[in-house]
């Protein structure tokens, strides 16, 4: 009997089915629910772009007094340079994210769930799955098979994959 579900999301299409999968589960077992988004400041601004326009973000975001979303070129780290202000670029990949863990949890809501629970994180994404899932003491992680790194996952491997071998807990993956 699963205790606390944990469910990670980057905003595309298979995160919210993993979403769904969670929130479905929680609900029948009448357990909470935890979704968690790593912040990905190295994402490139047309990835960023890709992520935001699906879910419909930026025009949330850019509702925000003081930020210019059409300032932001290159990749996710080329915004903290000295030249960009720091404060900025922080807040709209925290927005963001925050956004998405809210409209997951509104989305388990309305599947049933009773506790639901947002957090975020920063750092490799694998990793920062992991750490979020044992803070809450998850007994289950729920992920998507691809999320929105295709070049990231070609290079260094899927984040699935990397949860799968290190967790410690029922990690299920979602396609």
């Amino acid at each position: 009997m699963h205790k606390h579900i944990f469910v990670a999301t980057d905003g595309s299409d298979t995160a919210m089915r993993a979403v769904d999968l969670a929130a479905e589960i929680a609900a029948k077992f009448e357990v909470p629910l935890t979704l968690g988004h790593v912040l990905q400041f190295d994402k490139t601004s047309e990835e960023l772009d890709r992520m935001a326009e699906s879910e419909h973000l930026v025009e949330h975001v850019s509702r925000s007094p003081h930020i210019n979303f059409q300032s932001m070129t290159g990749s996710m780290a080329d915004l903290f340079a000295e030249s960009r202000p720091r404060d900025d670029s922080v807040r709209v990949m925290t927005m963001i994210g925050d956004e998405l863990v809210r409209r997951g949890a509104d989305r388990a809501k309305d599947i049933g769930v009773k506790s639901v629970h947002t957090t975020t994180s920063q750092g490799d994404p694998a990793d920062a799955i992991l750490g979020m899932a044992e803070e809450v003491e998850a007994d289950m992680i729920v992920v998507g098979h691809r999320g929105l790194g295709a070049l990231q996952r070609w290079l260094q491997g899927s984040v699935a994959e990397k949860v799968n071998k290190d967790a410690r807990t029922t990690v299920v993956t979602v396609r």
